[in-house]
């Protein structure tokens, strides 16, 4: 029994101390778990009186059987057989209809229960920054939203209700034993330390299992999303990785078979010794019932009607023997959850924070630095490992330039110049490391962050739309807007008489990704989606190389009026745009190195004029000279 449990590698289980979990259950994790069952205790409360209930009209039958063979039947009483019968009949009708009572509100609560749980680490997931999503993939965010939370199911209607209805017809049934014969009770109690005895071992292997069972799935419920989406397929069957990714997921599938195997054997041989020792019980009661039945001292109605409440006395001690097992796993599935849940968002609104009602328009970056934080994982390394230099690299060294209220300014720079970092500061998707960024004269950490997005619009070259209607992505915006102002947007954005062309028109569902449009439809149904939000402020990476011309021309179009009059920060990759700019901001390596006009820049001769003769001066030219020709 000591081996394995049905955990067997080879011949044997080699069980040590590094195979305990890192995290035992403790007094603080148990409060912590019940706090979420407190908001229900009336509930709680009405189930333990219907468990106590059931359990006390379950030790009648018995007695009821023993009137029948030592009183009724000798006596040749049919009117007391009756009434017994009658009794034992109508006990399990009552004792059924608590029990359905007792279903019902054990499961409504038990479901309420996930749902506070789901909605709290739902809305904590929320408030997480950018950096969160960086690093933890989709696929375990949604297992443990998911499958982690339903695990709770089974500890709030299961097993918590399987703890209090055993305790209680233990009581119960020793009330009743002791009744009938105490030193026959005696004798039937002894075996019972066997029942505990090697349980704390099995809880510890379950809960082990449990957490990797759980991580496993994780794992492979990220792995499907990946790979089981319009992106992922195309990229499968277009490098030839469809055979490759599909042994990926049989292992990744077999491992958590094969945990859920383990799991379902973990305490198999504990249990296995158990019930050898509930059969002791009931052979040992015969065994000497019996001598002081043939002796008179004991009648054949209480040796049968005892033996019966064997049965009672035996499953519950076994059960409650197993609890600890159970809860080891369930606390496994609670310190996933609560892993979420104790992650501190990076980006925090102050205890001070005001709400930013009107905005003028006008920001300033203030000697602002900035490195990414840690990746989460990382700091649950042990200490001694090394961190490679650019896990946690610098992007912003201390940078600062002004935009005017209504101002169009064009960052530019080679690539990991550090401009999309600037476009997450700006609406505190990140805060900077040091410095500040001040939006009308108020650093931005003084503003919620809820009322500061709300004065911003982002239209990006990766458009995300959702899998709905047209209509639905663009109320998300504003979800108040009325039909003339979702037609007067879509208008503007040049994209209406495309959309009323559409099978369905606005009741167009637009595919996973809004993958059933071009990319330029994707693009101008983003424009017509900010300018419904119309923000002050509005960030914009418009690169549109990849677009057909005609698709590039409506979106020049629309962005001529999603910009117009509003203070916009554009990662630039059109000429038309940096032509048009008010100011240009040059970056490299995080710094700042040019501030001007287009043509102040080009005449200075810097990394500018560098980066605009690589990318355009050719181009040029050569239009120059098909002109001249």
């Amino acid at each position: 029994m000591g081996r394995g449990f049905g955990l067997h590698h080879g011949h044997h289980f080699h069980f040590d101390e590094d195979d305990m979990p890192e995290t035992p259950m403790t007094r603080e994790q148990i409060r912590r778990v019940l706090k979420y069952f407190t908001p229900y205790w009336a509930q709680w409360l009405v189930i333990l009186l219907c468990i106590a209930a059931s359990s006390g009209l379950g030790v009648l039958p018995p007695l009821l059987v023993k009137g029948i063979l030592d009183d009724a039947i000798p006596n040749a009483n049919p009117s007391l057989l009756h009434l017994l019968v009658g009794g034992i009949v109508g006990l399990t009708i009552v004792t059924g209809l608590i029990g359905v009572l007792q279903n019902w509100l054990s499961s409504k609560v038990g479901q309420n229960i996930m749902h506070d749980l789901r909605e709290a680490l739902y809305r904590h997931l929320q408030a997480q920054s950018l950096g969160f999503y960086t690093t933890e993939r989709a696929g375990e965010i949604v297992s443990r939203v998911n499958n982690d939370v339903g695990a709770v199911q089974q500890v709030a209607s299961g097993t918590i209700v399987d703890i209090a209805r055993n305790l209680f017809t233990l009581i119960a049934t020793l009330i009743a034993m002791i009744a009938l014969d105490p030193w026959l009770t005696l004798l039937a109690v002894i075996v019972v330390p066997t029942f505990y005895l090697p349980t704390r071992i099995v809880g510890r292997i379950r809960h082990r299992l449990s957490r990797q069972t759980q991580e496993q799935y994780a794992e492979m419920v990220a792995f499907m999303q990946e790979r089981l989406n319009i992106g992922g397929m195309l990229l499968s069957k277009i490098f030839g990785q469809v055979e490759p990714d599909a042994a990926q997921f049989a292992e990744r599938s077999n491992q958590v078979a094969e945990l859920n195997v383990k799991q379902a054997m973990a305490g198999r041989w504990l249990f296995m010794v158990l019930s050898v020792f509930s059969v002791a019980g009931p052979a040992l009661i015969y065994l000497l019932g019996g001598h002081q039945a043939i002796r008179g001292a004991l009648t054949i109605g209480t040796l049968i009607a005892f033996v019966a409440y064997l049965t009672d006395l035996y499953r519950p001690m076994g059960q409650i023997a197993s609890f600890y097992v159970n809860l080891q796993g369930a606390m496994a599935v609670f310190e996933r959850i609560f892993d979420y849940l104790d992650r501190e968002p990076e980006v925090r609104d102050s205890d001070d924070a005001v709400e930013l009602v009107k905005v003028h328009g006008d920001i300033a970056l203030e000697h602002v630095s900035f490195r990414y934080p840690r990746p989460h994982y990382l700091n649950l390394r042990k200490k001694g490992d090394e961190v490679a230099p650019d896990e946690s690299r610098q992007a912003l060294t201390d940078v600062s330039f002004g935009i005017g209220a209504g101002e169009r300014v064009a960052l530019v720079g080679p690539s990991g110049a550090g401009k999309t970092t600037v476009t997450y500061l700006l609406p505190r998707f990140y805060d900077p490391t040091e410095g500040r960024i001040l939006l009308d004269g108020h650093d931005l950490r003084e503003i919620t962050q809820e009322s500061l997005r709300r004065h911003f619009g982002v239209v990006t070259q990766d458009t995300f739309l959702f899998h709905t209607s047209v209509r639905e992505n663009l109320l998300y915006a504003r979800p108040e807007a009325t039909e003339d102002e979702i037609y007067a947007a879509a208008q503007s954005a040049n994209i209406h008489e495309f959309i009323t062309g559409l099978p369905e028109g606005y009741e167009t569902i637009v595919g996973e990704r809004g993958f059933r449009l071009s990319g330029g439809e994707k693009q101008r149904l983003a424009i017509a989606r900010a300018l419904l939000k119309d923000p002050d402020i509005l960030i914009l990476d418009e690169a549109t190389s990849h677009l057909d011309a005609t698709s590039e021309h409506l979106i020049q179009e629309a962005l001529e009026v999603l910009l117009k009059g509003r203070t916009s920060v554009i990662i630039a990759h059109r000429l038309s745009t940096i032509l048009t700019a008010d100011k240009i901001v040059v970056l490299d390596r995080g710094r700042l190195v040019e501030v001007g006009t287009h043509a102040e820049l080009l005449r200075g001769g810097g990394l500018y004029a560098e980066l605009f003769d690589r990318q355009f001066g050719e181009a040029i030219d050569q239009a120059r000279a098909a002109a001249g020709g």
